[in-house]
């Protein structure tokens, strides 16, 4: 207190980053998470009337709509929810463990099925592609996650939205390893017919 002070900035030469201009729905958005972020109060008691929860993550610039109540809940069939649980884990592996962002965590939907048939040792075969683009289709319209869609669908994308430790909020690594074990018996054949309630609606994100 009291002592001049100086504030140096230091600006490489040569920046390791390259700007990228946003996409139209990017665009949106932002714009609608500022909205949203201005009106507080009126979402506050949105949320009362429809029974659901707000959640605020504002590093991240999302809005998380969290039900409390069991008739907001989603019920997954079987291989929607084996693709949820490996999406978690990945998420999971990339953040907490390797180290990434949680805007970074991108991968091709041909190392994403190498690694679900890792994960359920009784899957011997995959998910049929059709069936594939329909569950990623199904994610990306519930914003856990970004679909790149591609004529070959092994070589498309997937990003991985921050709102999937909150759609299906396991507490650890543990407890998604006790929860999956009860996968790992599984008949692949009624993987496409069984359904499971793992997870609430998802939020809208931004």
């Amino acid at each position: 207190p009291g002592e001049p002070m100086a504030q140096i900035i230091v600006i490489p030469e040569e920046s390791e980053f390259e700007l990228v201009e946003m996409t139209e729905e990017e665009a949106a958005d932002r714009e609608l998470y500022d909205w949203c972020q201005n009106r507080t109060e009126l979402l506050d008691e949105w949320a009362n009337l429809l029974g659901v929860r707000l959640v605020w993550q504002r590093e991240e610039r999302f809005l998380l709509a969290v039900p409390d109540e069991a008739a907001l809940l989603k019920k997954l069939k079987l291989d929607e929810t084996l693709v949820v649980l490996a999406l978690w884990h990945d998420y999971h592996v990339e953040v907490s463990e390797k180290g990434l962002g949680t805007a970074e965590v991108v991968f091709t939907v041909r190392d994403f099925n190498e690694r679900l048939l890792n994960k359920f040792n009784k899957l011997k075969r995959l998910v049929a592609e059709t069936r594939m683009r329909e569950i990623l289709r199904f994610l990306e319209a519930k914003n856990l996650i970004r679909f790149t869609h591609a004529d070959d669908l092994a070589a498309a994308t997937i990003r991985v939205l921050p709102t999937i430790r909150y759609a299906i909020p396991f507490p650890d690594i543990e407890e998604w390893n006790r929860l999956t074990a009860r996968f790992q018996e599984i008949d692949v054949e009624t993987v496409a017919e069984a359904a499971s309630e793992l997870a609430p609606e998802s939020p809208d994100h931004e």
